[in-house]
């Protein structure tokens, strides 16, 4: 799917992050988490660690200079760093089938996100988890951000205990840098996929040019299970693969017949075109039995499973695709059989070709 400049640029925008010193390495936190990418976000840690023992070393110079050098030269790794890990970031996200948001959605995610500001105001910096955790509702987000706020709320009334004052305010600034990286990992877990089946399915509707494709409902979907058969969260799925399953044989017949009567056997570009096809047929029922096993063992919902099926559905949907233009070309050739040079039958041939090996770009 090609993806437009602006959404290049919103993707990118995450690289900013590295300019702003001490939150230099939040930017690598979020897309590691976003993406699931560990280096990255292990990255990110380590650009922060520097200067957050900096500055619970403050007292001692002899140690917290070091590290606030140490965290200046990581600034400015980082800022060199979040250039490369974007360059690769984009060339995967050109690369892949992933469906993007709208403008609106992606302008509802930000607005949903705003309470991650909060954890960067220091003696509130809980508040934000709490106020996520009330919200959505998850208890465990809830407790955190109440215990963010302890070490504070210990120091302030700590007040003629110098001592537990001196380790209360330690604590809190350590928490203090947590909440943020833990209020960015929240904000940034990926949303359930079922809340855009519709898109989804529209996509695979608008590739397959077919009559036979039955209008998609689709219908809300509680996330529980069943004691038997395919979980209800993912029988949207079920019915997709089924849908593709009933079409693909129709499609491929009908392009054999077209390459068997614009090429009769036993000529060498027949044996070619036969050849991708085959190729082609072995890889829709591969992908296809993978996503059926995937629904068979899975017993409960999971958002990377079902970004797993998903991806299958468009793997399945993007060799259809390939049919349907060989046999658009073939149709628009077989009256031009006398006149058509060699040189078209391989390109018609090559282009059929490109679109096999992009399918198995997916495995």
């Amino acid at each position: 799917m090609t993806r437009t400049i602006f959404s290049k640029i919103t993707s990118s925008l995450w690289v900013l992050v590295s300019f702003i010193p001490f939150f230099n390495g939040l930017g690598f936190v979020y897309i590691g988490n976003k993406y699931a990418n560990a280096q990255w976000f292990a990255e990110g840690i380590l650009y922060e660690l520097p200067l957050i023992l900096g500055l619970l070393t403050l007292p001692n110079l002899t140690v917290s200079t070091p590290m606030f050098i140490f965290g200046t030269l990581a600034s400015l790794v980082s800022i060199i760093r979040s250039f490369m890990v974007d360059y690769t970031l984009q060339k995967d996200l050109d690369q892949s089938n992933i469906i993007e948001t709208s403008l609106d959605e992606k302008i509802d995610g930000i607005i949903n996100s705003l309470w991650v500001l909060i954890s960067f105001i220091p003696l509130f910096n809980g508040l934000g988890l709490v106020y996520k955790g009330k919200n959505a509702p998850n208890k465990t987000w809830y407790l955190e951000g109440i215990l963010y706020e302890i070490p504070w709320i210990v120091g302030i009334l700590g007040i003629g205990f110098s001592q537990v004052r001196f380790v209360a305010f330690e604590a809190a600034v350590l928490f203090y840098f947590v909440s943020i990286i833990r209020s960015i990992m929240v904000a940034t877990e990926p949303e359930p996929l079922y809340k855009f089946r519709k898109s989804i399915a529209e996509e695979i509707k608008s590739n397959i040019k077919s009559n036979d494709v039955k209008e998609v409902i689709i219908e809300e979907e509680t996330i529980s299970e069943n004691s038997e058969g395919v979980i209800s969260a993912f029988k949207f799925y079920e019915k997709q693969f089924n849908e593709l399953e009933r079409i693909y044989p129709k499609k491929e017949k009908s392009t054999m017949e077209l390459i068997e009567k614009r090429f009769a056997p036993p000529q060498l570009t027949y044996s070619r075109f036969k050849r991708v096809v085959d190729d082609s047929h072995e890889t829709f029922y591969s992908q296809l039995n993978a996503g059926y096993n995937i629904l068979e063992l899975s017993t409960e919902y999971s958002t990377k499973v079902e970004d797993e099926l998903k991806n299958k559905l468009l793997v399945l949907n993007s060799i259809i695709k390939g049919l349907d233009k060989l046999s658009e070309e073939l149709v628009l050739n077989i009256s031009q059989v006398d006149t058509e040079s060699d040189d078209d039958i391989d390109h018609l041939f090559d282009e059929f070709k490109r679109a096999t090996r992009s399918v198995s770009a997916y495995e």
